[in-house]
């Protein structure tokens, strides 16, 4: 026995194993840490399954990935000895500890791969590794799948809901807890029936918990909500309605600029845009002697008065400005400013049409115990799309296992307690290679 380079146990975890070589190749163009080890442990005479006699059955040699050694691949080249029972078939091989062999990695390169993979492409996650990205996103798979197995999300008593266009997935909706500000979950689809299927696959004591929705506008929400949520109020996030009086002044801008000489119209359209966008505690000195400059413009007394209908709106929903019946009752104030008959303002008017279908849904968010608002799900919409555009095309698996299981979200859900008991595998089937030999480690 060559014991030259000692036992394996310590440096890779491998009991009754010992490194017999160690050399340098060149493997795809690139230098890789090459170890050959032995398995030197106990080799049983009698087969477990029948107790009859087991005979040498010859020896294999597999190849395990291992973490980069020194910066560089490292591939094990590991040689175990079989032996079989003439009477039932049964072939015994040796069981190691620290192998992932679905995937002929250690575990700790598995797991490197794992976490790199929710950062980086599968082409950067692979770098270090003889592996290509498509092997890098089989692991990361699988992984992913595991983690579904093992652990369930505990249903938010405050949801979030909006959607993300995605060019090769189409309508997602995102689901996010709006107390906790962590990521409950992604589907596909958006309509009324995928979202009533999703919702009704949540267990009803956990539906029935739920006690308020945020969402936008998006009628179709309105009934999946009602029929899965019965106890939960629905109500509109004020940012998609406050959005909706900066459209309504922009279209009053590009209106009034058509008819103008060149420049003024380039005035309104290069320096006004985004000023007239902006609140009135939020302008810069400059920005603020714009909107002077232009109330001393007749030409511009139209858009002065469109700015003042966008302010005074957002006024409405400003945290802590008003209670529920105060900012009702600004609300209707507002209405009657409004210059029903000039077409200039009609989106304006559009508005407030908008904000009575969804009076109550808008006004009851007064009524909600915590501060609820879909800003947290806004910010996540544009965290999966990055990742979608980073990685140009991930299938929604992928796409959503990166965006639940990400550390900032995972880390939130441990650290509030938010993921439920382990689920129990021992029922499922074990795994067998091509011999019938039990395969898990």
């Amino acid at each position: 026995m060559n014991q030259e380079y000692g036992s394996a146990e310590l440096l890779f975890g491998f009991s009754q194993c010992y490194i017999t070589d160690f050399s340098e190749v060149i493997k795809d163009g690139h230098t890789c840490k090459q170890f050959s080890i032995e398995y030197k442990g106990f080799l049983p005479d009698i087969c477990p399954k029948c107790g009859k006699r087991l005979y040498k059955h010859g020896a294999r040699t597999i190849s395990i990935l291992d973490t980069p050694f020194g910066g560089e691949p490292t591939e094990i080249l590991l040689l175990y000895p079989r032996k079989h029972c003439k009477d039932c078939g049964y072939t015994w091989k040796p069981t190691f500890q620290n192998i992932d062999e679905k995937h002929n990695m250690t575990n700790r390169a598995v797991k490197d791969i794992t976490h790199k993979a929710l950062h980086l492409t599968f082409k950067d996650a692979s770098d270090g590794y003889l592996l290509n990205e498509r092997t890098v996103q089989r692991v990361f798979v699988d992984w992913i799948r595991e983690q579904e197995k093992a652990f369930r999300f505990k249903t938010p008593h405050f949801l979030g809901l909006d959607e993300i266009i995605d060019k090769k997935l189409k309508e997602l909706t995102v689901i996010t807890d709006l107390e906790h500000h962590t990521l409950y979950d992604i589907l596909q689809g958006r309509n009324q029936a995928a979202l009533t299927a999703y919702f009704e696959k949540i267990p009803e004591t956990d539906r029935m918990d739920i006690d308020w929705v945020c969402t936008d506008m998006y009628r179709p929400f309105e009934k999946s909500i009602k029929t899965a949520f019965p106890n939960a109020r629905w109500t509109i996030d004020h940012f998609h309605i406050v959005m909706k009086a900066n459209e309504a002044l922009d279209d009053v801008r590009r209106k009034l600029q058509t008819p103008l000489p060149k420049e003024l119209r380039l005035l309104t359209k290069k320096k006004l845009a985004y000023t007239l966008k902006k609140r009135t505690k939020d302008l810069n000195a400059i920005e603020a002697s714009r909107i002077r400059t232009l109330r001393e413009i007749p030409d511009f007394e139209p858009l002065i008065q469109a700015y003042d209908l966008k302010e005074e709106f957002f006024e409405i929903f400003d945290i802590g400005r008003y209670g529920k019946e105060e900012a009702a009752e600004a609300f209707d104030a507002w209405t009657m400013k409004l210059p029903m008959d000039n077409p200039l303002y009609e989106k304006y008017v559009t508005l407030g049409k908008t904000v009575h279908n969804f009076y109550e849904e808008i006004f009851q968010t007064w009524d909600c115990p915590i501060a609820i608002s879909n800003a947290f799900t806004e910010a996540t919409n544009r965290v999966i799309r990055e990742m979608s555009l980073r990685g140009r095309g991930y299938s929604f698996e992928v796409l959503r296992g990166r965006a639940l299981y990400r550390d900032t979200n995972f880390d939130r859900l441990k650290s509030y307690d938010l993921l439920g008991p382990s689920i129990d595998d021992s029922t499922e089937d074990e795994e067998v290679d091509e011999e019938g030999n039990d395969m898990s480690i």
